[in-house]
Parts: C-alpha cells; structure tokens; sequence
C-alpha cells in the first residue's frame, strides 16, 4: 500500500541514524551538547515572518537565525508567522502564528502561553512538559502537536510515540495518548483519547507543510499506515475536508470504526453517501449526535458558540459572506439556544418524520447541506418529537418545503445560503412559537403559518430576503417581522394578522426594504391589535404602493424615507388606526402621492413630504373623531384648498374634517421619535 512517504519500513533505522547524524553534526558547532536531562538552550533554525524574542523588561526585537534562546527569554510569532528553535539535546520546537513560548532551563518544561506549537522529542529521550493553561501534556520520544486558544478546546495530537495529558498538579489522573490519538481539556474535564486522521493533519498542518522534512517523519510514516491499514475495510473513507484555520487541521477525526465513535466536538464531516440523504419516518435520530438510516450510522458533531468552537460559519466548513451579517445576527444562534446538535450532507431530502432521541439535553438540531434541500410530496407533519428547535440550511442551493407540514414544536429556522438561493415555504406550519426564513435571493411564502405565544425573542415570524419577499397567504403571530435588501410583495390575497398574545401583548408588524430602488407593494389585510403596522423603504429612491389593502392598527405609520422616495396611496384602501395614521415621504425630495379616493380613519393624522400630490378629482376624507383636522408638513402643497396651492383643474382636495394649512415639512414630528 502506498503512503505519504517514500520511506520503507525496511530501510527506517538506517535513515533515522543518517538524520540523526546530518542533524548532530549541524549542531555542533553552535549549540554545546547536553545531558538528556536538560533543556539548558535552544537556537533558531528556521524564521518565516514576523518572530521576535522578549527578554526582560527590554524591548522586543526581530529574532534571526542562529540566535540563542535561553531560559527568560520568550519568543512570540504574529499574524502568519512560524519559527521552529532547536535545543542541544535535538529536540524541537515549532511554533505557530500568534503564538507565545518560553522554557524553563533544566527542567526539560515548555511554556505555551497561547498559540500552537509541534514538539519532537528524539527516541529514547527524556520526558518533555509543555504547560497551557491549566493543563499539563508530557511527551516521551514522541511527536506531538499541541493547541491551546483562548475560548477554545486545549488540545494534544500525537503524530507518534506516547505522551500525557492531565490537570497540571495531577499527573496522576493523566490520559495516555498514543501515535494516531487525540485528546482535548473542555472546560477543565480531560475527554478520552480518540483517534484522528494522521494523513489529513501531516498533509494539512502548517506547522509540518511549512517546515523541511521531520527527522522522525518515518515514524509518523508507520502510524499512517497502520491507521490506513485499520480503515480500509469500512465503507466510508477517511475524511479529506480540512479546516486549518491556524496551525493543527482541526477537522481530524476518522470515520466510525470498529472501537467507537469519533469526538462529538469538532467540525462536522461530510455524509456524501448516499446523496441526497433521505429521511424518512424509520430514520433514528440522537442529538449525541448520531444519525441512522436502513441501518447505516452516520455521525454529526455538537456546536457550543464561538467561545468554545470557531464562528458557525466556519464549523460548517465555509467563510462569512455579506449577507451573513446584513441582518446584523451573524448568523450565530443566541447562547442560551445552544448547544446544536448538527450534520451536514452533501444533499438532504426530508421525506418522513423522524424519531428523535435527546439524551443530553440538546437544544437544537440542525440539518445542513453543502447543496439544496428539497422535501418529497409525502403528505408528512414533521413535529421533530424529542427536540425544541430545528434549523434547515443550504449553504450552496435552495429549499423547497412542498408537500408536507409543521406543527407542534418550538421554532423553525430555514436559511437557503448560497448565491442566488430561494426559499419557498408551501407547506403549512401550525402551533409554532417561532419561524425564521432567510434566503440569498427570494423568499416565498406560499402556504398559511399560524404561531403559537412565546415570550421576548422566542416568538414570532421573521423573514430575510436578498431580493424579494413575496406572499399571498395567511401569516398569524403576534410579531411579524419582514425584510429585504430588495422588494416586498405583499399580495391582495395575503392577511398579516399580529393579534394579541395570551397575556394582551398587542401585536407587531414592521416591513423594511433598504435597497436604494426597492419597491414595496402592500395589498390584502394587514392588521395588528393594539400595536404597530410600521411600512418602511431607507433606500434612494424607494417606493411605497399601498393598493387593495385594509391596514389597522393602534399606529400605522408608513414611510418612504429615502431622499427621494415616494409614498403611493392607491384605489380600495381602508386605513384604520385607534390612535394615529402617520404617511411620511421623509427624504428632503419626498413624495407622498394621493392616487385615488381614500379615507384616513384615526383619531389623529400626520401627512409629511417635501411635497403632496392629490391627483384630480380625488379625495381624501380624514374621518377623525371630534372631527380633528389632519395635521399637514409640506412644502409643495399640491392640492385645491384648506392651505394647497395645486391648480383646481388638476388637483383633488381635503375632505371629511379636512387639513390644517400645511406647516413647512422640517416642522414634522420624527418619523422615529
């Protein structure tokens, strides 16, 4: 079988001696020999960037090679910058980006102050400590990779030979860790030692690709082989993704073997067979995590938060993109939601409701695929038994959720990641406390949503477009919340009902699109008891169409703020507000336009542009009680009587209790207060 190496195990000794030779005589002249037993000074060999040496309270300076490293002296990397320093008895150090070293002389004891860094110790040599944190690894002629970051796990990778890993001042309870073995301190606990994936970290690790060959390469060579041997007869291959977003490749785990299950915590691997993986109603579901179709077990890894783990994003094998961040939640999960219990698939299709286990108290298990993800026309309600929240994400296609349903659980989150991905909802979703839809491009809700109370954040309707967000369905839930980067269609068939909750919270419904020429379109029924329907375009040039809608609420306030937006108020509108209508074209060119026949029904009402169009032979009837008169800003009145200047033949009127003479337009109230 054919390795990573051309070295044989045949011709190992000889090769080790000749290195080991080429290396003693390379040393000689500049570092004395000493005892095994001492660690008494090291020089730098190799210096990639930026590396300097810290002694004392003078000032840190550039580090070149040849330089000696003694006892007090620390060396620190920066961003992108490795160095590797040699010791007298040819052990050797390698230290990563941004990382902080010292050592204690004759105490064969390393000290990481962050960062990573490799340690080989020659064969047969004494024991050598390195020192993170709280934790303490020993490494016995052996080649190690060690890690310790702030907010992440500790971790110890043996390449080869044998090492410890235990709470330092308790050597007694060490983990022993041999060639092929990882073990990680999670929050002060030492987990089990796991296998991981030797060829993936040497072909992968900066700290070995970076760096002339190692002198004990061949032994690492034998652990490769082993563990290839081990796992050529299992029906998956070794993992070949790897996530080096430092210097250990961190994504190191094997596939399940005949010993156990690779470590829960890590980024999660592949599921590329089959493809797309079908779930059905016989699937097995543990949020441990563990996933099991027509008796195939795949794995999945549990996320903790960025404190603990690297950014969502990143876990998932990917890089942040702009419309991660455009909705100002990073994507990220709120820390009392997690742990997350996630797989990720090549392909996902969804075709029958799973049984689910939780025997760790998981609180959301997430489905991801590197594709699309499609649901079969089963007919299924997916209720997810056994967990509160589910989340669906393609981070490179579309969602399509036809032919089935959801109802009675917690909170649904759907994201179609990739670039120009859809997202339609056609299946009908019931007794949820809270639904979250985002898309890349478009974001269509095609099928009646009706959400259950929740309390603060856990609760309500939420939807995320890049393009446009389009409905013509009933949306029921006591917060509804839409944006888009682009357009929104709201349909004359659509009803947004924001009721009130169980405990009389009034409801809340907020539009917003950004974009500098987005066009809102709202028809239909759009209602929230005792709150507020808030309609809003920040872009330009954007446009605000209100035709065939029936708004209510304790305020409506519509605006187009842009600098040159305009509010359009269309034929068969009904306006209603227990308290105040607010119709803002904010922008210093604003326009709100009065295009047909419409009646304004509050107790108070607030018209403010830079100018008000009232198209000929319309009216606006302000039907307030106490017949109060609307309250006018505007600079270009464009409209016959009660204050407008517009030409009679051309223009409408004011009419019910009428309008104020308008005030100049800087003399509004803000839109916001």
């Amino acid at each position: 079988m054919k390795t990573l190496f051309e070295t044989r195990s045949a011709g190992r000794s000889t090769v080790r001696l000749l290195i080991f030779i080429f290396v003693l005589v390379d040393l000689a002249g500049a570092i004395p020999l000493a005892k095994a037993a001492q660690l008494q000074a090291a020089r730098v060999t190799r210096i990639i960037k930026d590396v300097k040496l810290l002694s004392g309270q003078a000032a840190p300076r550039p580090a070149a090679v040849n330089d000696d490293v003694s006892a007090g002296t620390a060396v620190r990397t920066g961003t992108e910058s490795r160095t590797e320093l040699t010791f007298a008895d040819l052990t050797i150090t390698r230290l990563g980006a941004n990382t902080i070293f010292s050592f204690n002389e004759g105490t064969r004891e390393l000290g990481l102050g962050g960062g990573a860094m490799l340690v080989q110790v020659p064969p047969g040599g004494a024991e050598v400590k390195i020192t993170a944190a709280a934790v303490t690894a020993g490494i016995t002629g052996g080649t190690a990779l060690f890690e310790s970051n702030k907010g992440l796990p500790i971790k110890l990778l043996m390449l080869e030979g044998t090492g410890r890993f235990y709470r330092t001042g308790h050597p007694e309870e060490a983990a022993i860790v041999h060639g092929g073995e990882m073990v990680m301190a999670i929050n002060g606990q030492i987990t089990q030692p796991t296998k991981f994936n030797a060829a993936l970290v040497y072909k992968t690790s900066k700290l070995i690709t970076s760096f002339p060959k190692l002198p004990n390469a061949d032994l690492i060579a034998a652990v490769i082989e082993s563990q290839q041997v081990d796992w050529s007869g299992l029906s998956s291959n070794p993992p070949d993704r790897s996530i080096d977003t430092r210097d250990i490749a961190i994504n190191a785990n094997p596939p399940p073997t005949t010993t156990g299950a690779p470590s829960k915590f890590g980024p999660p691997a592949v599921i590329t067979s089959p493809n797309p993986y079908v779930i059905t109603s016989s699937t097995q579901i543990s949020t441990d995590p563990t996933i099991t179709t027509n008796g195939k077990t795949d794995f999945g890894k549990i996320y903790r938060g960025p404190a603990q783990d690297v950014s969502l994003v990143t876990w998932l094998g990917t890089t942040p993109t702009s419309f991660d961040t455009a909705f100002g939640d990073n994507f990220e999960p709120d820390a009392n939601k997690l742990p997350l219990a996630g797989f990720l698939f090549s392909g996902l299709q969804l075709d029958g409701n799973p049984t689910i286990s939780n025997p760790n108290g998981v609180k959301i298990l997430g489905f991801v695929s590197e594709n699309g993800i499609t649901f079969s026309p089963s007919g299924t309600a997916f209720t997810f038994n056994g967990v509160d929240r589910i989340a669906l994400v393609a981070l490179n296609g579309s969602i399509d959720l036809s032919g089935v349903s959801f109802t009675n659980f917690g909170e649904l989150f759907v994201y179609a990641r990739g670039s120009g991905g859809n997202l339609t909802l056609a299946a009908p979703i019931n007794n949820l406390r809270k639904v979250q839809l985002r898309a890349v491009n478009n974001v269509q809700v095609n099928a009646p949503v009706t959400l259950s109370n929740g309390t603060g954040s856990d609760r309500g309707f939420r939807a995320q477009a890049g393009n446009d967000f389009q409905t013509g369905s009933t949306v029921n839930a006591n917060q509804i919340t839409i944006e888009s980067l682009g357009s929104i269609h709201i349909n004359s068939s659509a009803q947004l009902l924001a009721m009130l909750d169980s405990v009389g919270n009034g409801g809340q419904i907020t539009m917003l699109a950004t974009a500098s020429d987005s066009q809102v379109f709202v028809g239909g029924q759009v209602q929230a008891d005792q709150g507020t329907v808030d309609i809003e375009t920040t872009g330009l040039a954007g446009t605000i169409n209100i035709n065939a809608a029936t708004l209510h609420g304790d305020i409506v306030k519509i605006g187009a703020l842009g600098t040159n937006g305009a509010l359009n108020i269309g034929a068969g509108n009904l306006l209603n507000a227990d308290t105040a209508i607010e119709l803002y074209a904010g922008g210093s060119n604003g326009t709100i336009n009065f295009l047909s026949n419409v009646t304004l029904t509050s107790p108070r009402n607030i018209l403010a542009a830079n100018t008000i169009n009232i198209a000929q032979n319309v009216i606006v009837t302000i039907n307030a009680v106490g017949a109060a008169q609307a309250d006018v800003f505007t600079n270009n009145p464009n409209y016959f009587g009660f204050g407008g200047t517009g030409n009679p033949a051309t223009s409408g009127t004011f009419g019910g209790a009428g309008a104020k003479n308008p005030l100049p337009f800087t003399q509004a109230p803000p839109f916001h207060p």
